[in-house]
């Protein structure tokens, strides 16, 4: 088991360009200092380096960061792509043995959109629409009880709200316990 009863975990995936980081990003600063952000993007690409394959170190370590963040009192938002097929065995056992509360969401955002909404954005130019064409996966679900789905018409800001309600509430409809 890892961290306690009152850790809370969120995962929030999706394709490039879905608003996965402005997502995490906006719901760690709103959750509160105690919270730990662990993006992928920042540990496999500027850590470590590495291309995103099957069993690469940036799953592990992934995993070995949040669980130490959990251990150590922390909440903890873990966001990427981090496709079902590399990362979805380390997520499920990482959201089983979790024992506070963990919300899992996937952005589930059209190629043509992400497309659209990269183009606007400041590192449009660090990859090409082919890149993201490789990268993409549709319908990339984690298969999770309560997983939350997030369709392209709701807002970040509303994204946002719909994890921090899911976090505090009580059902088994909202939350994600393996």
């Amino acid at each position: 088991m890892t961290g306690n009863d009152s850790t809370r975990l969120v995962i929030v995936r999706g394709p490039s360009g879905s608003g996965k980081t402005t997502i995490a990003r906006d719901l760690r600063e709103r959750m509160g200092r105690g919270t730990a952000l662990i993006e992928q993007d920042y540990v496999r690409r500027k850590l470590l380096w590495e291309k995103d394959t099957l069993g690469a170190l940036n799953i592990s370590m992934i995993d070995t960061v949040t669980r130490h963040a959990l251990d150590s009192g922390y909440s903890a938002v873990v966001e990427g792509i981090m496709h079902e097929v590399r990362y979805g065995d380390m997520l499920r056992a990482l959201v089983a043995d979790h024992e506070g509360t963990s919300v899992v969401a996937y952005l589930d955002v059209p190629f043509d959109e992400t497309l659209r909404r990269h183009a606007g954005r400041p590192q449009a130019a660090d990859f090409t629409p082919e890149l993201m064409a490789e990268w993409w996966a549709q319908d990339d679900y984690l298969g999770l009880n309560g997983e939350i789905v997030v369709g392209p018409q709701t807002t970040a800001q509303k994204t946002v709200d719909r994890l921090l309600t899911s976090l505090e509430s009580t059902l088994d409809t909202t939350t994600s316990k393996g």
